[in-house]
């Protein structure tokens, strides 16, 4: 996976539900995938690299590229 890639949550992360079953673009990777969900998920922006509340930092386990 690289910035760039659409990718669905398979898993919650850190109790966060709401990203389940979401799709989102990877927009930074560091020790985890900043994903930017396509809908709104009451997440944050990223540290201001992506859309207010539909961001969320990501374990690359918990994390399924779409194709």
């Amino acid at each position: 996976m690289n910035v760039g890639t659409t990718v669905k949550a398979i898993l919650p992360c850190d109790s966060k539900n709401s990203i389940q079953y979401e799709q989102g673009v990877i927009i930074y990777i560091g020790r985890r995938a900043l994903v930017e969900f396509f809908s709104h998920i009451c997440g944050h922006d990223g540290n201001g690299l992506g859309k207010d509340r539909h961001c969320w930092l990501v374990d690359f386990d918990k994390l399924k590229e779409v194709i």
